[in-house]
């Protein structure tokens, strides 16, 4: 038997005994004695009792190896412990604090039998009180904080990297509970999963589920996504609730078609969000460059909660683009023939002239193997996919695009094509000069090309006519197609299905010229200018 003095108690204190007397009448009477000033129990034979239990009324008495009563003193018998109150009644259903045999100061808590509740060597014992459970070492001491899997005390400087388990202030088992973990330190370390350092959090949480255990990621490889309370919150490797975007799958790369994304908000307390726009910056997996310089992007989840990325996506009857980690993109996109995202410009990187030049020879990347898109451009309020004709503003002018219904280019990959009366190329629309009036294009689908006129609105002149153009020349159209441009003072006439130059001033027989033919006065001989389009296919 060992026994040690209290240092102090709480909770529940048995109430004093009611003592039910055998006073020695007899010599050989059996019960209490207190002519000593302490309380013993004789036996018949007027012998004290030592190291026995006694009851009297309810409670639970022991006598110590003097016989004397003992009281304010935790108790070992065995393996078993108990605790005896200020007036000896044994603890039963009741928390004690007091000293360990070692000497360290603890809650006990002692059952119904007034056994101290102790944990056993090499697991988590864990015993339920009042409906939470409580830690306890071999000794009977209540356990308070992180504990990993087998009930060994974590206690380095990042104890929620190893911990499965977590016991608060009261001692009670975090279950179904979040933990704001906010002593984060100088360096609390990094999570491969999630490619974020944790000193950038303001606060890291984590979730202990209904058997106590940390939700948390098996390794670097996959997160865990679980539903808490209806809402699904994804965690990393060390438990901790992954904010904003992260990528599922670590060990890919994340421009490759496997590496799932998804996206944590910080606005709704960390829910994976679904059909969910965010307005966020990548992390350094994802992004190192944008990481760096806290360049922000929208980002959309889908009803899945992955991120959409590397596509053409439609959004609330809305299309827009997504590069290969799932930033919308905004202004000229090309997607790859296999319909993956391939290069963005902005609008005012180029020239008119720069659309204008074929193939390889062209400085925008991919032009000639992509489909062009166009998407808004104020990336705040809507980068949606634009459809029809649209006035941009190049680094060196306005011009005007043209796009189909599906947002594909009219004329892309360096071809040339009509549409509605007018033509295009990688999507530029070709219009004549404003101040012409009029230009010249060659419609190379056809034969060696034929050429035509097109109008300041891109407008294809059809029939036959003459015209005036802005520096007062001629412009011939037959059967829709350009004959030849002059600078004759009189408008050229037609005879006999000819056109001839023709001047008014001279005498009545001299005033038919020779006849004009695209041979003599045709695109050989135009000013640049004027020239809209010459191009072989």
């Amino acid at each position: 038997m060992k026994k040690r003095s209290i240092v102090s108690q709480a909770g529940l204190l048995a109430a004093s005994a009611l003592f039910i007397w055998a006073s020695p009448s007899t010599a050989n009477a059996e019960g209490w004695d207190n002519s000593s000033g302490e309380w013993r129990y004789l036996d018949s034979a007027n012998n004290a009792v030592s190291e026995s239990w006694r009851k009297s009324g309810d409670a639970w008495y022991y006598l110590g190896d003097d016989g004397n009563m003992v009281k304010d003193s935790i108790l070992t018998i065995g393996d078993n412990t108990y605790y005896l109150n200020a007036d000896g009644a044994m603890a039963a259903n009741s928390w004690i604090l007091t000293k360990d045999e070692d000497d360290n100061e603890g809650w006990f808590y002692f059952g119904s039998d007034g056994k101290a509740y102790k944990g056993k060597e090499g697991r988590v014992y864990t015993r339920e009180i009042d409906g939470k459970k409580y830690l306890f070492d071999e000794s009977g001491v209540m356990l308070k904080g992180f504990f990993d899997a087998e009930g060994n005390a974590v206690e380095d400087d990042n104890p929620f990297k190893s911990a499965v388990y977590y016991f608060g202030d009261d001692g009670a088992m975090f279950i179904d509970q979040w933990m704001s973990y906010s002593q984060v330190g100088e360096n609390p370390g990094y999570s491969e999963l999630a490619q974020r350092n944790y000193n950038e959090y303001e606060e890291m949480w984590l979730y202990f589920g209904p058997n106590g255990r940390k939700y948390a990621a098996k390794g670097t490889d996959n997160s865990k996504q679980r539903e808490i309370n209806g809402k699904a919150y994804l965690f990393d490797e060390n438990g901790v609730m992954i904010p904003q975007l992260s990528i599922k799958s670590a060990n890919v790369a994340a421009t490759s078609s496997n590496a799932k994304i998804k996206y944590g908000s910080l606005d709704t307390d960390g829910e994976l969000k679904d059909a969910y726009w965010t307005f966020t910056v990548p992390n350094q997996e994802m992004s190192q460059k944008d990481y760096d310089t806290e360049e922000h992007s929208w980002f959309r989840t889908t009803k899945d909660g992955n991120v959409i990325k590397d596509k053409i996506a439609t959004v609330l009857g809305r299309k827009y683009a997504f590069d290969e980690i799932g930033r919308m993109q905004t202004g000229f996109v090309i997607m790859l023939e296999d319909g993956t995202f391939g290069i963005k410009f902005d609008v005012d990187e180029w020239t008119k002239e720069d659309f204008l030049t074929n193939g390889k020879e062209s400085p925008i990347a991919a032009i000639d193997r992509g489909s062009l898109y166009l998407f808004g451009t104020d990336e705040l309020n809507d980068g949606s996919m634009i459809t029809g004709e649209v006035t941009v503003s190049l680094r060196d002018s306005n011009a005007v695009f043209g796009f189909r219904d599906t947002g594909r280019a009219i004329g892309e990959k360096c071809t040339l094509a009509k549409s509605g009366g007018k033509f295009y190329f990688n999507g530029l629309r070709l219009d004549a000069d404003a101040d012409l009036h009029y230009g010249l294009v060659r419609d190379n689908r056809v034969g060696h090309g034929e050429y035509v006129i097109v109008d300041a609105n891109g407008k294809v002149v059809t029939g036959s006519k003459i015209l005036r153009d802005g520096e007062g020349n001629w412009i011939i159209v037959e059967n829709s197609k350009f004959v030849a441009r002059v600078s004759d003072g009189d408008r050229p006439r037609k005879k006999n299905g000819k056109f001839y130059h023709y001047d008014s001033s001279a005498d009545k027989n001299d005033r038919w010229g020779a006849e004009i033919t695209f041979a003599t006065d045709g695109a050989n001989n135009l000013d640049a200018d004027f020239v809209v389009f010459d191009k072989e296919r």
